[in-house]
């Protein structure tokens, strides 16, 4: 049964009619007939809008995701002026709860989340529509009265035993409907010394995700283009655990289906590792699969784990230390999607300055060189992001799947000049955005060919010229994401193509070249091999031997005057 997740779907319809209204009402009065133009530009990246209209039917067109987000959009420009800060705060919240209802399938609102989310709603309709308020409170009423009926004294965070409470956090709590601690040790290496930790079985309403975890970073930041930066921090602790859950999900659906069926055949066999405030630092897959698994229990769920005493504000460094060691460095590596890897060790290193190249692979048991050529790969990356106008938007860079590309290019680069690095770049990221490449590894290893004969300068001149070409399609467009630049490409089929052709005419040619030189070459040959015949071995040979090797001159030399003949 799907009850929360029907009552919260009908709080979206009535605060759809609200807000539509509104949105209609502040934007015509700010912009005047001109107002749906101002719409279609703020939703630039929604595809679904009306051209025109009348005002009704164009209000009507407006779904709930696209009232968020001009609330969110049009803050600065149209709402601040009539609405408190909060309202913007609450909306980026339920754009959150209409992503997870979105995509949660046949599974149902935990009881919290979806008094959390009607309340939200009746708090925002408080300030443009108080019928549609109290209609939503109705909602919430039911909600609240059906949880309250079957809620455990301390059910959260808010109750009076809470983590947020006590000093020690979770090691703390002595209520064992909360946390009990178990027969079983886990080995744990913090700060170089590895020691012996208990475990612990923590109720998982009191644990949330690592926002840190590498494994989700591009996922973060497609979560944060699409609703601003710093949105999933403000969401309330329900409501960011359901969102990470879905990142970790998406990111390998068929390891989340081997791991909880696992679980639910044999348990959980290895313990995670938490933090006081019950930050999971290590074991986010299990603790997804568990909170999968619960929404199919009766009965509580717990997550079996050490529980780390240290702040994660004032060990910031130690935590990442203590994450890296854990999930790179104790025998087996994790399976990192390798942009997410590349950039995860980029932001460690390079934007935070939060480590040395030399405590990462430490901490990794990795060697240096490697962890340079992934932080080198990053940056190719980065010079990509930036050139489609998406700059930081690290999840554009994984749907693209261009890390082999780039990682293959880094050798080939550092032959090059600065010009031609840039211009080897431009190459690259031109053909990736218009879907010319079949094989990254082998259009990178055909342009290292070329190189490494010194027969690419055709080629660059004339991808030089498709490159004017692209780079304006990009500037007169307004790119939002990657759809935009796929946008592009669909409709130049005629430049993918010569994209194509121009890699193989220079292959084309550079294997002619290769063929023209090769008699040359031959000759050669055989003339290091004709200077590597020991005339002082004739003496020592009998006469048949002699005979046979005149032969084989007098063959020769017939050889030698046919080929001056033609020439």
């Amino acid at each position: 049964m799907q009850e929360n997740i029907e009552l919260v779907q009908k709080g979206f319809r009535i605060l759809l009619t609200a807000m539509s209204g509104f949105i209609g009402q502040e934007m015509s009065r700010r912009y005047k007939e001109n107002w749906w133009d101002e719409v279609k530009l703020c939703l630039s990246d929604q595809y679904d809008l009306p051209y025109s209209g009348t005002y009704s039917e164009l209000t009507d067109s407006l779904d709930i995701a696209n009232c968020l987000r001009i609330i969110d959009r049009k803050w600065l420009e149209v709402f601040k002026f009539d609405l408190t800060l909060n309202c913007r705060t609450w909306s980026k919240e339920l754009m959150g709860v209409r992503n997870i209802v979105a995509h949660i399938g046949q599974q149902d609102l935990e009881d919290r989340m979806a008094e959390r989310a009607l309340d939200t709603m009746a708090l925002l309709c408080h300030e443009i529509d108080i019928d549609a308020e109290n209609e939503i409170r109705e909602l919430y009423q039911i909600v609240r009265n059906k949880s309250l009926g079957t809620r455990a004294e301390h059910s959260g965070v808010e109750q009076p035993l809470s983590v947020q409470g006590n000093m020690r956090g979770l090691l703390g709590v002595t209520d064992p409907d909360i946390i009990q601690k178990t027969g079983l040790t886990r080995k744990v290496t913090y700060g170089g010394h590895t020691e012996i930790y208990p475990v612990y079985k923590v109720r998982l309403d009191y644990l949330y995700y690592n926002d840190q975890n590498d494994r989700i970073a591009t996922w973060i930041t497609k979560y944060e283009a699409e609703n601003g930066e710093g949105s999933l921090s403000d969401l309330h602790k329900d409501t960011f655990n359901h969102i990470i859950e879905n990142f970790i999900c998406e990111s390998n659906p068929e390891a989340i289906q081997r791991t909880k069926k696992n679980i639910m055949l044999v348990g959980q066999r290895e313990p995670g590792v938490t933090l006081p405030d019950g930050r999971v630092v290590d074991g986010n897959r299990r603790f997804t699969c568990l909170r999968k698994i619960s929404r199919e229990s009766t009965e509580p769920v717990y997550f079996e784990t050490v529980i780390m005493d240290m702040d994660i504000q004032a060990d910031k460094k130690q935590i990442k230390l203590l994450e890296l060691a854990i999930q790179h460095g104790e025998e087996k590596k994790v399976d990192y999607d390798l942009i997410d890897y590349a950039i995860g060790t980029y932001r460690d290193i390079v934007q935070t300055k939060l480590l040395t190249v030399e405590e990462y692979a430490a901490s990794t048991n990795e060697p240096i060189a490697d962890i340079k050529k992934r932080l080198d790969t990053a940056a190719v990356i980065c010079e990509f992001l930036d050139y489609i106008g998406l700059p930081g938007q690290y999840h554009v860079a994984r749907e693209y799947q261009v890390y082999s590309l780039f990682i293959e290019m880094i050798p080939t680069l550092k032959k090059l000049d600065a010009e031609e690095q840039k211009q080897l770049k431009n190459i690259a990221f031109n053909n990736a955005i218009m879907k010319a490449i079949k094989d990254q590894r082998q259009f990178i290893r055909d342009i290292k060919s070329l190189i490494s004969k010194n027969n690419y300068k055709f080629y660059f001149e004339e991808q030089q010229k498709f490159s004017e070409y692209i780079r304006n399609e990009i500037t007169k467009s307004e790119i939002r994401s990657k759809s935009d630049l796929d946008r592009i490409a669909e409709n130049n089929p005629t430049m993918t193509d010569e994209l194509q052709k121009s890699l193989e005419r220079s292959l084309q040619h550079y294997r002619a070249m290769q063929l023209k030189a090769r008699p040359s070459e031959n000759v050669s040959k055989c003339i290091s091999l004709m200077l590597d015949v020991d005339s002082r071995q004739f003496s020592k040979l009998n006469d048949d031997e002699k005979n046979e090797l005149k032969k084989n001159i007098d063959e020769l030399s017939k050889i030698v005057e046919s080929f001056k003949n033609l020439l």
